[in-house]
């Protein structure tokens, strides 16, 4: 009877041994979260995607190869007239139609893909919870979710999709407060390997356009206003001023580095007092006049949110 329970508990472990092993070498959600900014980098792959938002879908192609301690990557419009950006190491190159090529230096490209593919998640710590939620499967490939949860009621939350065997971001949503889709980059079709030598290749014959100069202000600038208040996290990234038909526009950047805004300030246009509130997915727009100043914002966070920090500038007499 003894050997006959000891036979049993001995196929029984054995049974198990692989789940048990899972469950010791499983990841932590942040240990996920951190992995995979370094894939995006170090990995060569392709992707196709679509990005999503309530009211637009638009389908796409990154290349990225890593190839003797430089970056190349190719990202394309699928859908109606082509777009192209290209990236050779820390150049990074726009053809567009109807506007003159241009190149800027840039360490990767930005346009169309998620924020959180580059985000760091030591510093996001302080301001989000990272909770894995289990498995799931995108693009014919097993994956980790973790939710990424802010500690306030000012921003929105993030879902990543994470490839269980390369750590390859396969998707990300963005949820309001009560759980609805505001913006969703999703992969379709992947490969990661060898084959794209041939990236290299092309792109180190690509004449690339005249090289926009970044013009550093020889003086800090001095604005007549600030912000009061913002949710925790939030810096501010740069500033500008710029001129739009004679009327000067001064402009702030912040971000938290999962979420980002701008907010500019200008002479109303119309001497009526503007309150006006746009939203599509995760942007809001929200406009209003004060002290005699037209106000306007512009990023991913609740109007609520933006209202309050709108409201909040203060402005020197």
């Amino acid at each position: 009877m003894l050997k006959t329970f000891q036979k049993s508990t001995a196929l029984l472990f054995a049974l198990l041994l692989p789940f048990i092993a899972f469950a010791e070498t499983q990841l932590s959600a942040k240990q996920l979260l951190l992995k995979m900014p370094e894939a995006r980098e170090k990995l060569s792959y392709e992707i196709a995607f679509v990005k999503t938002t309530p009211v637009n879908m638009d389908s796409l192609r990154y290349r990225h190869l890593h190839l003797d301690g430089k970056s190349y990557a190719q990202l394309v419009s699928l859908d109606g007239v082509q777009q192209e950006i290209v990236q050779r190491d820390n150049l990074v190159s726009y053809f567009q139609p109807n506007f003159q090529p241009f190149t800027i230096h840039s360490t990767h490209i930005i346009d169309s893909l998620p924020a959180i593919m580059r985000a760091d998640f030591n510093r996001l710590e302080k301001y989000y919870d990272f909770v894995n939620i289990g498995r799931n499967r995108v693009a014919d490939r097993i994956v980790q979710t973790i939710r990424i949860l802010p500690k306030d009621d000012f921003r929105y939350q993030y879902v990543a999709f994470i490839d269980e065997e390369n750590y390859l971001l396969l998707q990300s949503d963005i949820l309001d407060r009560d759980g609805n889709l505001l913006d969703q980059f999703r992969v379709v079709n992947l490969y990661v390997g060898d084959g794209l030598q041939g990236l290299a290749q092309y792109l180190d014959n690509v004449v690339f356009p005249p090289l926009l100069i970044d013009k550093k202000e020889e003086n800090t600038l001095h604005f007549n206003w600030q912000v009061s208040w913002l949710p925790q996290g939030f810096v501010k990234i740069n500033e500008s001023v710029g001129l739009e038909e004679d009327n000067q526009i001064e402009s702030q950047l912040y971000s938290d580095g999962l979420f980002s805004f701008t907010l500019y300030v200008a002479d109303p246009i119309t001497k009526i007092n503007l309150d006006n509130t746009w939203k599509q997915g995760a942007y809001t727009i929200y406009s209003e006049t004060i002290h005699g100043k037209e106000v306007t914002f512009v990023g991913q966070l609740p109007i609520s949110t933006a209202k309050r920090i709108v409201q909040d500038i203060q402005f020197k007499k």
